[in-house]
């Protein structure tokens, strides 16, 4: 993977406890109609108009034309929005969607949240798709508007994967040319299937593997779970498994996650059949999934004022400077005080939770070093927080590598 230069982050800041209200925001703006209307849209049970009039997309296999139409589609949704798309051919016909929202803090390290647009059966037969995997799209759309006007510290791309169904042809294409290219993606959540619950149990499966931070990843989702209260009985698959886009990350190197329906024990009877249709939808599961999924790629993110950056306030540190900067290990960070302080230094993940208290007391006016042990974390992003007597705080990030 790509080295990382040093990241050095200055920020007047909270310390993030308990929920978070830009991320409970986030949540509670998830809008499960506009979803099932998207989700209607795609499987062709309402039609579009691409330019041309209105159309049906009753089918988005590979092989079928409306695969093409639902890439028009899915790019007329993105440009509607505001943002600019890329297109990213792989074979003949075969075209990932790819949106880019950059980061303020750190542009070049990116975080992904994704589905596949392509569907089955093949052949004549209609392809609607609904839950496999419409219900995903049409998640990552609904994050798309709700994101849009929201400033993250990483920088976030949101991809749509065609012919998934035919090995995660588009996925892995886009993966390994990533790694190839050494560039850094901090994680990635896969949607694929998450509108189905035959049996109203409200289970659902994240798979993770040790790959990566992937199991860091997953951390975060239960994390999500439980903090924002998401009435979801998730189970963790470790190993996970490798039939869709996440896996392609795995190869390449990258954490990443699968979240979806209890694909095995609960499975959808529709699954890649002409009937795959949003009438078999659990809505209020749906929309559960989809705000636990949405809410998890907000945390990896990183929402961020950007009109609380400083690089010096009176009576505060000149600089914080931590080094190395990622490590597997520890890393030292350098405070260069202005003057006198009483201090507190706190560890905290990505939550925004306490893991340890570094350092309570008195600094003098100068530098003076701080290690940070993280050996016994697992991979992911913590804070440093430097609290002064007076409540301000400032902030910098370490990222922790396996």
């Amino acid at each position: 993977m790509k080295t990382f230069i040093l990241s050095i982050v200055l920020l007047f800041a909270s310390v993030v406890s308990g929920q978070d209200p830009v991320i409970q925001g986030i949540i509670d703006a998830v809008d499960i109609e506009a979803m099932i209307q998207s989700v209607e849209e795609m499987s062709g049970e309402v039609s579009v108009d691409l330019g041309s009039g209105p159309v049906l997309i009753t089918s988005r296999h590979r092989d079928n034309a409306g695969n093409a139409l639902a890439q028009q589609y899915y790019e007329q949704r993105f440009v509607d929005m505001g943002y600019t798309t890329e297109e990213q051919p792989f074979t003949a016909t075969g075209r990932n969607i790819l949106v880019t929202k950059e980061g303020l803090l750190y542009p070049d390290e990116i975080v992904i949240l994704c589905a596949h647009y392509d569907a089955m059966p093949a052949g004549m037969f209609a392809a609607p798709a609904a839950d496999d995997d419409g219900s995903g799209c049409a998640a990552v759309l609904e994050a798309a508007r709700i994101l849009r006007d929201i400033p993250f510290a990483y920088t976030i791309v949101f991809a749509l994967w065609d012919e998934e169904e035919q090995g995660k042809v588009g996925s892995n294409h886009y993966a390994q040319a990533m790694a190839a290219d050494d560039e850094v993606i901090r994680g990635v959540v896969n949607m694929d299937a998450i509108a189905y619950d035959g049996n109203g149990d409200t289970k659902a499966r994240v798979h993770v593997r040790p790959v990566a931070n992937s199991m860091a990843i997953g951390d975060t989702v239960f994390a999500v779970l439980d903090r924002y209260n998401i009435d979801i009985d998730l189970l963790l698959t470790n190993p996970g498994a490798i039939y869709s886009d996440h896996a392609s990350f795995w190869t390449a190197g990258y954490g990443a996650v699968l979240i979806i329906e209890e694909f095995g024990a609960d499975g959808n009877p529709q699954y890649h059949t002409p009937n795959d249709r949003v009438e078999y939808f659990d809505v209020p599961y749906f929309e559960k999934l989809a705000k636990l999924s949405i809410g998890t790629f907000a945390t990896l993110a990183v929402p961020f004022d950007p009109t609380a950056s400083i690089h010096s306030i009176s009576g505060m540190a000149n600089a914080l400077y931590l080094y190395p900067n990622p490590t597997s290990d520890q890393a030292v960070m350098w405070v260069e005080l202005e003057s006198d302080s009483q201090v507190a230094v706190h560890l905290l993940n990505a939550l925004g939770q306490e893991l340890d208290l570094l350092y309570q007391g008195p600094l003098t006016q100068g530098k003076r070093a701080f290690n940070i042990p993280l050996a016994t974390y697992p991979p992911g992003t913590y804070s440093v927080v430097l609290t002064y007597s007076d409540g301000r705080q400032q902030v910098a990030r370490v990222v922790r590598t396996p």
